[in-house]
């Protein structure tokens, strides 16, 4: 039976050379299988990560215009006080209540407001909220001082001569 036993130890030699070779092999597999289902789970992360900031900006684009043109509204108008006080008949309030009233700036200023109003964050629509309360804060003193005359009759007055110095 030696040459049986040969045969089985050459058969047992060979399966376990046979699993010895594979169980690397295997393991390299495995490995590498592992690896490609990390950098796949990865690229997945990535890819999501890269479409959330394309959302955002995106979002941001619209966000950022309105933005802008509630800023350009309000500093055009801020211009508009600034020429219409420079040019004034001596109160500047008569000019300043006109561009105040200008309806076509009153309906631009309302509009942007209200595309502010709808994009968002809180923080800056209250921000706006208070820009507009300032602008009517200022529209009802600029109406009460022009009304009361108070401003007009010192511009049209003449400064009496001074009497006994000198």
């Amino acid at each position: 039976m030696t040459g049986m036993d040969e045969q089985w130890a050459g058969v047992v030699g060979a399966v376990a050379g046979g699993v010895l070779a594979g169980v690397p092999a295997l393991l390299s597999a495995w490995w590498s299988r592992q690896s490609q289902r990390e950098q796949t789970q990865a690229q997945h992360v990535l890819m999501a990560g890269q479409l959330q900031s394309a959302h955002l900006l995106q979002v941001m684009k619209p966000r950022r215009r309105v933005y802008g043109d509630f800023i350009a509204t309000v500093h055009h108008l801020h211009t508009k006080l600034y020429e219409a006080w420079d040019r004034g008949h001596g109160d500047g309030h008569g000019p300043l209540l006109l561009v105040l009233e200008d309806e076509e700036l009153s309906q631009r200023l309302d509009h942007v407001r209200a595309q502010v109003a709808l994009e968002g964050p809180e923080a800056v629509v209250v921000a706006a909220e208070s820009v507009m309360d300032l602008l009517a804060a200022l529209y009802a003193r600029v109406f009460s001082v022009q009304e009361s005359g108070i401003m007009g009759e010192f511009a049209g007055e003449d400064v009496p001569p001074s009497s006994g110095v000198g």
